[in-house]
């Protein structure tokens, strides 16, 4: 017993099988559209005469209905953006005048006869809504229909893009060790490295790698260094600089000797006491803080009026 097995290329067809069966198809959707033209003709051209047009211009009026149709249908398929939008408006509207003046024609016959699909007025009416929507949705589907073939015969065009391959200086006896991602983690650290050549670089700093759970199937997670905040810069504080003696004023050891008397006497301030040495505020203050350390507190004019009295 033989048994035929058909093989893949044998199914397809041939290119030019392919192309006589979208040309019939493309021929067959132009009659079926024509068809439908023609009959949509007939009512529009009645429709044209009804309202007063001429013999010329009622044989011209039904191209101003369903001729827009087309070209717009087309246009939508081919444009982008805003202009999509502007064609498939054009379509919409044509669409409904041709359907509605093809609806006119049907319920109202030029002859005055009204000849009825129906006994039952609703039926009449749903039966003349399809009548009249034939030749319309016959002409927009057709053109749609040759317009995707028409754009389908186009060859695509194919962009091959090269992937870029970044040479690697690894020497072709090297063994190479990647390491393989598991869905529980990185792979045991403990598995032999691949041993590397003297002549390699250096390989980047890797942190390493801490057990965070024990078993066969450990986990491991790189070990972060210590980030510590640097401390704040101390300034070295200014080292003391004896003030130098004012020319033609008091030696060092008469200006002491003035200050330490106008200290113990607790009369004169600051200033005062600075002006009568000969010396400035800020090192009479020093001298004062040096004596009160020294000495304890300073007496004040009452404590050595006492003094006095008593002595």
């Amino acid at each position: 017993m033989l048994s035929s097995t058909a093989s893949p290329e044998s199914s397809e067809l041939a290119p030019e099988t392919v192309a006589c069966v979208r040309a019939g198809l493309v021929v067959g959707l132009v009659a079926v559209a024509g068809v439908a033209f023609v009959v949509s003709w007939t009512a529009l051209h009645d429709v044209g005469r009804a309202i007063g047009l001429d013999a010329v211009g009622a044989v011209l009026y039904p191209l101003s209905a369903d001729g827009p149709i087309a070209l717009a249908l087309v246009a939508s398929l081919v444009l982008a953006g805003r202009h999509r939008r502007a064609a498939l408006t054009v379509l919409v509207l044509y669409t409904f005048a041709s359907l509605a003046l093809n609806y006119v024609h049907g319920l109202v016959p030029l002859e005055g006869t009204r000849p009825r699909l129906s006994p039952v007025p609703q039926v009449h009416w749903v039966l003349v809504g399809v009548a009249a929507a034939l030749p319309v949705g016959s002409i927009a589907c057709c053109a749609d229909l040759v317009t995707r073939v028409l754009r389908s015969a186009r060859p695509a065009t194919v962009v091959t893009v090269e992937p870029q391959v970044e040479p690697v200086d690894t020497p072709v006896d090297a063994p190479v060790d990647t390491p393989r991602r598991r869905w529980w983690g990185w792979k045991d650290a403990s598995a032999p490295a691949a041993p590397q050549p003297d002549a390699e670089p250096a390989p980047a700093s890797v942190r390493p790698l801490v057990a965070i759970c024990g078993g066969s199937g450990r986990l491991y997670r790189p070990e972060f260094p210590a980030v510590t905040a640097p401390a704040p810069p101390v300034e070295p504080e200014p080292e003391y600089q004896p003030e130098p003696e004012p020319v033609g004023g008091l030696s060092a050891e008469e200006a002491a000797a003035v200050i330490e008397q106008c200290w113990r006497e607790g009369v004169l301030s600051l200033r005062k006491t600075a002006e009568l040495a000969g010396r400035s505020k800020s090192l009479v203050e020093k001298q004062f803080a040096a004596l009160v350390e020294e000495r304890g507190p300073r007496p004040e004019p009452q404590q050595m009026t006492l003094q006095g009295v008593a002595a």
